[in-house]
């Protein structure tokens, strides 16, 4: 069948997206597919090449390069010829534009099949603060939480009132990004740390998630259909799972499955899928957790469209199952609906 994998496009994660969506090219090449590679950043422009697609590399994103992002360029990309006769879309575009249920909406309106979950379980998904709350209604354990606009930065009663409620570590955030994008981690908050914080989120979304932070072991589990696969315990070498421990080789130890008791991998993983169902999400699902000393996991967020290179993290759960990355992209496609 024909289909069209979309990477890159207009988030601050647009460099990692190109990385998954490389991958799942070549692999659904292997096994007979016509794959043609989208970036939205070109708007209607060709699709990637061979050679583009292997210069990829899991940079930042620059301030200048963001200033240049615009919508219109995913509306030109999603109406462009290019997608008049694809079977269907693997959707790899990371963060803003592509988890936020804009382009499912426009796959929509055309009338084209894609992987992943739909517009409003995406949407959902996204925002994060909105996330926890269905969480919360759901009784999955999420760690405390308020919402605040970047100008409220400078609000030195709110910033004040803030450390003094949630009490403990804070991490800083932005409500609707991935990849650590704009994160900051406060072990002892002051109002002054606490503002600088939430204003680097603010640069980056119009509304800044801080939440109580969890110590304890980082587990993340990737969820297929209604079933999940084996969880994996992240450990970074050096401070915590930042852009640059995720994507610099041998910066992070990967334990997969994770060392836990069997009572707890049952509950972490019904944990997991309950908070894929309760966002509605299709497919498949990357769910993120932190589990205390007490062995009381705390769920963070779904990223409904997690790390797809051959060496991610749903990738890595998959293959400990037996899956392999050709498979493994084949059956998220049945799983959304796609008839290969």
């Amino acid at each position: 069948m024909k289909i069209a994998v979309l990477l890159g496009g207009l988030s601050p994660e647009r460099n990692i997206s190109l990385l998954s969506g490389r991958a799942a090219v070549f692999a659904l090449r292997e096994r007979g597919h016509t794959v043609i590679a989208l970036d939205p950043y070109r708007g209607a422009g060709e699709p990637l090449t061979d050679v583009e697609l292997h210069a990829a590399t899991p940079r930042e994103v620059t301030d200048e390069e963001r200033a240049q992002f615009s919508p219109e360029q995913l509306l030109a990309c999603i109406t462009s010829s290019h997608l008049d006769n694809v079977d269907a879309v693997f959707i790899l575009l990371h963060g803003q534009f592509g988890e936020d249920g804009y382009v499912q909406s426009l796959l929509d309106m055309r009338g084209i099949p894609y992987t992943g979950s739909q517009m409003l379980a995406s949407a959902t998904a996204m925002d994060k603060g909105l996330s926890k709350m269905l969480f919360q209604t759901a009784g999955i354990p999420t760690a405390a939480w308020v919402t605040v606009t970047p100008e409220q930065y400078s609000d030195v009663e709110l910033m004040d009132s803030i450390i003094e409620e949630i009490k403990g570590g804070l991490v800083v955030k932005p409500n609707d990004q991935g990849s650590t994008v704009g994160m900051t981690i406060l072990h002892s908050p002051t109002y002054d740390d606490l503002s600088l914080a939430v204003a680097l989120a603010g640069s980056f979304s119009s509304t800044v998630l801080i939440e109580r932070f969890i110590p304890g072991r980082e587990l993340t589990v990737p969820v297929m259909g209604d079933q999940a696969l084996p969880i994996i315990e992240i450990e970074p070498k050096d401070g915590y799972y930042d852009f640059e421990n995720k994507y610099t080789k041998g910066r992070t130890e990967y334990h997969c499955p994770a060392d836990l008791t069997e009572e707890v991998q049952e509950h972490v993983k019904n944990l997991a899928v309950a908070a894929h169902q309760v966002l509605g999400c299709r497919a498949y699902s990357r769910v993120d957790f932190r589990l205390t000393e007490d062995m009381i996991p705390v769920c963070l967020e779904v990223n409904t469209i997690p790390g797809f290179t051959e060496t991610s993290l749903v990738p890595m759960a998959a293959r400990q199952m037996g899956i392999e990355f050709g498979e493994l992209c084949e059956t998220i496609m049945r799983e959304s609906g796609i008839d290969i």
